[in-house]
């Protein structure tokens, strides 16, 4: 997309009101000032209100100041779901840095990446979380980079309470960059996002008004904080828009998300199918108080009809599928929707000014109906990744629409359906793996001849991965590979959910390893699983 193009198209999004003189440092000073002592964000350790949030971002940009981050400067935050998480990303707001929101699933491949395209200033993560060791690891990343490395569980923000208070925003617009956030991985590593102030809280504000949220509202963030879905889409950034309250899961896990939803009288959450999944059978023989909940936002994967009537029934609640990109474009079923509907689609999207294109194959717009790949444009659809060129002449069209890589068509109601990817990609439970990030790390296994990774449905996960491979060494098993694959920095929800061994890989005509012929055998038992 040429620089003309993308500047009519934001002076359109600004004429037509999506986009507002706004930014996430002066949201957050606003809801200081409208709702004050009302509780926005809690944890298992405690909870601040929103003039508390307010002081807390000024005195941790003053001393995010001290240790030498500047405005417009990147810094990646990598902090588990918890209140210092909200309280480091709003000092960064109020200093005009820029955060990179890496999960704290990512390990060392995707972290050095993120180093390598961003330049960050700095790197803030904990020193340990769930039993990793994340100040080893950051260690390790930012060795020789410049990328200095501060702790969010040591960081004392209190000394700083009474300095002179950071500008607001220090010299940042509406019109740029806010955060970067990571793509779902249709590449071997994420590929950065970059979210502007008025397209990412735009997208935050008409997606709470969709879901109904307000000054009532409890929502638990059950995945983790810095995934586009969890963070404003509507989520965290959603709920403190309407003056909501934010309540932090640390784990994610089924037992906490319900104990938290009982304790807190949480009313809305996201999910992936697979927790949502977890979370209904648990609430069968554990004893949580679940009256509360209204609503269970479900993305990340297609959910089947089962599922969904399963967790309407056991945890009394509307179950309404959302589909969504870090790029940009999210649709959501209506909440008066059938059951049987709702999991049939991903609904209609939740802007007027959200343009959806079902691509013929001969770059036309295909028919209601019928199916192609899935092309986006609007106020909060991004139009260029960060420094990455070689991604934005793939992704992006001359016109400015964005290629999501989805299957798609759109029915007579304008529901949405995704039927899968137009190019190879494993969704095991909404996270998205690449095979040939692993295959490469295969391969340079010395006792691995050849290797194959390729997911296997499954009703729980979606797809299953797995590691096919041709070796001599009869020891290597599983768990073996699955440790070698961690060794080299593969992050752990890559890591193969099982393993065949194969005398020789079959191959296609052009000399590639065909999965279709290897998925079948398997789907037929014909190889050796170790």
């Amino acid at each position: 997309m040429n620089e003309t193009l993308k500047n009519e198209l934001q002076e359109k999004y600004i004429s037509e009101g999506y986009w507002r003189d706004e930014t996430f440092s002066g949201m957050l000073r606003e809801c200081a000032a409208k709702y004050g002592n009302k509780t926005a964000l809690c944890d298992m350790n405690g909870c601040i209100s929103y003039s508390e949030w307010d002081s807390l971002a000024d005195a941790g940009a003053a001393y995010l100041k001290s240790r030498g981050i500047c405005s417009g400067d990147r810094v990646i935050i990598q902090i588990p779901n918890s209140v210092a998480f909200g309280t480091v990303l709003f000092s960064l707001f109020r200093l005009g840095a820029v955060p990179v929101l890496a999960l704290p699933a990512h390990r060392k491949n995707e972290i050095s990446s993120f180093i390598d395209i961003a330049s960050p200033t700095a790197y803030i993560t904990v020193h340990s979380h769930l039993g990793f060791d994340y100040g080893k690891m950051a260690e390790e990343c930012t060795k020789g980079t410049g990328c200095m490395v501060l702790f969010a569980d040591e960081t004392d923000y209190e000394k700083f309470r009474h300095d002179t208070p950071c500008h607001c925003d220090n010299g940042r617009t509406f019109r740029d960059i806010a955060v970067l956030q990571v793509s779902g991985g249709t590449t071997n590593v994420p590929k950065l996002i970059p979210r502007t102030n008025a397209d990412y809280l735009y997208d935050a504000r008409v997606f709470s008004e969709v879901c109904g949220m307000n000054e009532d509202t409890v929502f638990l963030a059950s995945i983790p904080a810095s995934h586009n879905f969890s963070f404003a889409n509507p989520g965290i950034i959603g709920t403190m828009i309407c003056g909501g309250k934010t309540v932090m899961a640390a784990t994610g896990s089924p037992d906490e998300i319900l104990e938290l939803t009982d304790r807190e009288k949480v009313n809305i959450t996201a999910m992936v199918p697979s927790l949502l999944a977890l979370c209904s059978e648990m609430s069968e023989w554990e004893d949580y108080s679940l009256e509360s909940l209204k609503t269970v936002l479900v993305g990340g994967s297609l959910l089947t009809f089962p599922v969904l009537a399963k967790a309407e029934e056991n945890l009394g609640c509307r179950v309404r599928q959302v589909y969504g990109t870090a790029e940009g474009l999210n649709t959501i079923t209506d909440a008066d929707m059938s059951p049987e509907l709702t999991a049939g689609c991903q609904g209609r999207k939740i802007s007027p000014g959200d343009e959806m294109m079902i691509e013929a194959d001969d770059g036309s717009a295909a028919p209601c109906g019928t199916e192609g790949e899935l092309l986006l444009r609007g106020p909060y659809t991004i139009q260029n990744y960060y420094n990455n060129p070689i991604a934005d002449e793939e992704s992006f069209r001359s016109d400015g629409y964005y290629r999501t890589g989805d299957c798609a068509f759109i029915d007579t109601s304008g529901n949405l359906h995704i039927t899968g990817r137009v190019k190879e990609q494993i969704n095991r439970a909404g996270e998205k793996i690449m095979p040939s990030e692993l295959e490469r790390m295969l391969d340079e296994h010395n006792e691995i001849d050849m290797s194959a990774v390729i997911g296997i449905p499954d009703e729980m996960l979606i797809n299953k991965i797995c590691a096919v491979i041709v070796t001599d060494n009869r020891d290597i098993d599983l768990q073996s590979i699955r440790g070698f694959l961690e060794e080299k920095g593969a992050a752990m929800y890559k890591l193969p959910d099982m393993a065949v061994r194969l005398g020789s890989i079959p191959l296609t005509a052009v000399g590639k390893p065909d999965k279709k012929a290897i998925l079948n055998m398997i789907m037929n038992d014909a190889v050796e699983r170790i």
